[in-house]
């Protein structure tokens, strides 16, 4: 069994059980503590020294001296230092989120920080945050190609194909010699159903780094996409020959080998990375999207969520 259409994409609803586009890598969203939210008002507001001014029912106001801070609040309010800020890099990707989201808290004109936070807060998945960190960050260094990176990664993630296409043009004016940002764009231009350019995005990519995995299995699933089957294996089989591959470029793999009817292939191929009862069941959907089209693949897409 084989399907080709030249004439028509397929329906993005077939990437959605364990087969993608490789835009970034994301793990779980982790709760982290809110940043930016600004402390009710006080009946208590500083003085020009300071000191809170304390208003009494009698008699004139009287200031009270404040207590001097403590040696560990003096230390909490200092940034950390270039060391600490090493030895942060280190940390799992939820401290890290936390270590930058407490320098900005010290000073949000913090653009490194502002980068810093708004990266790992993308990979564990909290694209919306990312954001606001990244365009926190070009409030002050606003032609800073990292943090134009930053935004539009995290615009990309979180499905904000618009922005994130605008985001992604100034990244690559600022930046043209980065191959994951056309990668990247290369997906927002498949989410927006424009493979033509796209396919212009993946081969500028392809420039830079002929020979990247995820830029080479993005461009063969959106190959796939249009149709063309048989170009698109060609395709995920180069990006396979990296040993660095990363799973889902086997996966999709796996995905077009099963669009072409060879399923026990498709099969082995998936459960190099997945279970084996996950994999046939991906195998089965494909079956089942093959023999009765997408009304079919919706409808058991819906038994599995009841």
């Amino acid at each position: 069994m084989s399907f080709r259409s030249s004439a028509s994409r397929l329906p993005f609803a077939l990437l959605g059980v364990t087969f993608g586009l490789i835009c970034l890598t994301a793990l779980p969203a982790h709760a982290l503590p809110f940043f930016g939210k600004k402390p009710e008002a006080s009946s208590k507001t500083p003085t020009a020294k300071g000191a809170p001014r304390t208003q009494g029912t009698k008699g004139p106001e009287v200031e009270k001296a404040s207590p001097a801070p403590t040696a560990e609040q003096t230390a909490a309010a200092k940034p950390a230092s270039a060391k600490e800020r090493q030895a942060a890099r280190g940390l799992d990707l939820v401290n890290q989120s936390s270590f930058w989201l407490g320098e900005l808290e010290k000073n949000p004109s913090d653009a490194e920080a502002a980068l810093e936070g708004s990266i790992a807060l993308r990979k564990i998945g909290s694209n919306e945050r990312a954001v606001q960190l990244a365009a926190m960050g070009l409030q002050v260094k606003g032609e800073s190609p990292q943090l134009w990176s930053a935004l539009a990664l995290g615009l990309a993630a979180g499905g904000e194909n618009e922005s994130a296409l605008q985001a992604l043009q100034k990244a690559i004016t600022l930046n043209p010699s980065d191959p994951s940002l056309q990668s990247t764009l290369g997906v927002v231009y498949d989410r927006l159903d424009r493979p033509d350019l796209a396919a212009n995005a993946y081969e500028a990519g392809l420039k830079l780094a002929p020979e990247d995995s995820t830029i080479l299995s993005n461009y063969g699933l959106s190959i796939a996409m249009t149709g063309d089957l048989k170009k698109a294996e060609a395709m995920l089989r180069r990006a396979n020959q990296n040993p660095l591959a990363p799973p889902q470029a086997r996966q999709n793999l796996a995905l077009i080998v099963g669009l072409q009817g060879r399923f026990e292939e498709s099969e082995r191929l998936a459960t190099r990375d997945l279970p084996p009862t996950v994999a046939s069941e991906n195998v089965a959907y494909l079956k089942a999207m093959l023999n009765g089209g997408e009304s079919r693949w919706t409808q058991l897409r819906q038994e599995k969520t009841n």
